[in-house]
């Protein structure tokens, strides 16, 4: 029989959000509702009996902790999971949450890959608690709630008829860009890198505000300059080589409040390089807005929860999690997410070269709403792309030896006993190779160990360059170097050991030119000589030994018939 999709109720009064939850959950797993205010959710959550219950805290008509009081009182809805889904990421706001009968909360930005994984916990009977000596306090701080919530509703309603009554003249417009503003946002929150972000933000900038120019610039902290990195209405070759003097304090100070700069004129500006600058543009009233957080929200985003969470789906998709140092990432991102780099994100600047032209009331509202959630998603976008290079560096640093690059020991023998399996799969065969430099503690004793870290460097760059891809060259400790060599026979393998035992012979040593370097190498194979990792690996340490005994400087191949101790 087929399996019967969860019925789902989204109460949400912004329609980029509801729009983005229905592409998430789109899939037949689940049966997407949608009700814009608490009032109409509520009729639908008796009409539906939905298995779950998705809500933003702040809803136009009723607050998301009063509804959720409201569902939970009624016998037919007592049971429904309820979920609260919001940008308030206060430990007060999810603690009153779950004292008003949620089962659990959801941060915004909802992460498109974890977030129907998340759902299907809390449907499987996941239920997050307060703490016991805590609840008498939480209670408290509820019912207050609930008697300020009812009065900031009346103000606020008060404030809108207010607005309502003296703009009309201008409601039509507001409609249109609202609308637009939606769309917008929807679209931002698909891009898959930041740099995509600051491209399409430009576009849309000057085409909801009709801006003649448009420019976002990043910071260059290194040299403390201001550079484009995306412009509109301005030729290229204008930009390309554009700097400004970045003042850290000056910029610092200019958003510490606030995140646009409105309506600016050239005489406000103090910097006569600037000044300058915004002459020759012929700008008349110019916007600047910066991209970014409050470096006290960073503070509380690298907090030790906050840094676990956001590292939870990568974790996941690890196979070898114990070999990657979680620890360091976990350091890394707390330094990145304490950067500048990451809370200033880059500055907006927007004007216009018509004197009487400049950003109406409701326009800034509208650019302050398009900002705000666009510096979310651009902060997410970086936390995402940086911990994906922090992982896939751990990753690579987990398998790899750190002098040599090659594959570390752990990793060779995993590969190797990966490769048995498979060459009896397909009835296949491979060789293994061993390799000793010869006389290295003499080397060492004579030259010094730094000398020797540099050899065993050389080394393993030939390695890596004189192999196929599909070999496998490892460190497998000290001065000794093991090659899995997959579709070769025991021939072909010493024809490849061979080959790389004369070019490291002809090989000069940068400190000493009059020294060479020489190896010895052993080669077994599979199935010919061994039909398990630990024995291929004797029989090639075998041949390896009869090399050295033979004078070094050589290959050679095992056979039954040479002697297996020393």
């Amino acid at each position: 029989m087929e399996k019967k999709a969860y019925k789902v109720l989204y109460i949400e009064d912004d329609y980029a959000s509801r729009l983005l939850i229905r592409k998430i959950l789109r899939s037949g797993e689940f049966d997407v509702h949608e009700a814009s205010t608490g009032m109409e959710g509520l009729k639908k959550a008796q009409e539906l009996q939905p298995d779950i219950i998705l809500m933003d805290l702040n809803l136009p008509d009723i607050s998301g902790t009063n509804l959720t009081t409201k569902i939970k009182s009624m016998p037919e809805l007592k049971d429904t999971v309820v979920v609260a889904i919001t940008a308030r990421n206060s430990v007060e706001a999810r603690q009153l949450s779950l004292i008003a009968g949620c089962h659990g909360y959801i941060s915004k930005p909802i992460d498109p890959h974890t977030f129907p994984d998340q759902i299907r916990q809390f449907l499987r009977g996941k239920r997050e608690e307060i703490e016991f000596e805590k609840r008498d306090y939480y209670h408290q701080l509820y019912e207050e709630a609930l008697v300020n919530n009812l009065t900031i509703k009346l103000q606020e309603l008060q404030r809108s008829n207010s607005l309502l009554k003296q703009r009309t003249s201008t409601l039509k417009d507001y409609s249109r860009k609202l609308e637009k503003l939606l769309t917008i946002i929807n679209d931002l929150q698909l891009c898959h890198s930041s740099e995509k972000l600051k491209e399409k933000l430009i576009d849309y900038l000057c085409e909801l505000f009709a801006f003649d120019r448009c420019l976002f610039l990043d910071v260059d902290f290194e040299n403390l300059t201001l550079k484009v990195a995306v412009g509109r209405g301005l030729e290229k070759s204008r930009w390309e080589n554009f700097h400004l003097p970045f003042q850290t304090q000056l910029f610092r100070r200019l958003f510490k409040e606030r995140q646009i700069l409105p309506n600016l004129t050239i005489q406000q500006i103090e910097n006569p390089q600037i000044r300058q600058l915004l002459e020759e543009l012929g700008s008349q009233h110019f916007t600047l807005a910066i991209l970014g957080i409050p470096a006290d929200a960073a503070i509380q985003m690298s907090s030790k929860e906050n840094l676990k969470e956001f590292m939870k789906p990568f974790l996941t998709t690890l196979t070898a999690t114990a070999d990657i140092d979680v620890q360091n990432i976990e350091d890394h991102l707390r330094e990145f997410l304490l950067s500048e780099v990451f809370y200033i994100g880059g500055y907006l600047f927007m004007d216009y070269t018509h004197p009487t032209k400049k950003l109406s009331s409701h326009d800034l509202r509208i650019l302050d709403m398009l900002l705000r959630t666009s510096t979310l998603i651009y902060q997410n976008l970086q936390l995402r792309e940086h911990l994906k290079k922090l992982f896939i560096r751990a990753e690579k640093d987990a398998i790899t030896d750190y002098l040599t690059n090659l594959y570390n020991h752990r990793y060779f023998i995993q590969q190797l006993s990966r490769e048995f399996n498979r060459a009896r799969r397909h009835n296949s065969q491979f060789a293994l190779i061993m390799i000793d430099i010869d006389h290295f503690k003499d080397f060492n004793d004579t030259f010094g160990h730094q000398a020797g870290d540099l050899v065993l460097q050389k080394i393993g760059r030939i390695l890596r360059e004189n192999t196929r891809k599909s070999d496998i060259a490892a460190r497998y400790g000290g001065e000794e170097f093991a090659i899995i060599c997959p579709e070769l026979n025991k021939r072909r393998g010493q024809i490849l050991a061979e080959k790389l035992r004369k070019i490291i012979e002809g090989t000069r040593l940068p400190f000493s030119q009059d020294t060479r370097i020489t190896i010895s190498a052993g080669v077994a194979a599979f199935p010919e000589d061994a039909d398990n990792p630990q024995d291929l690996i004797r029989c090639a340490d075998v041949a390896l030994y009869e090399a050295k005994r033979k004078g070094r400087n050589r290959v050679q191949a095992f056979s039954p018939a040479l002697q297996t101790t020393p």
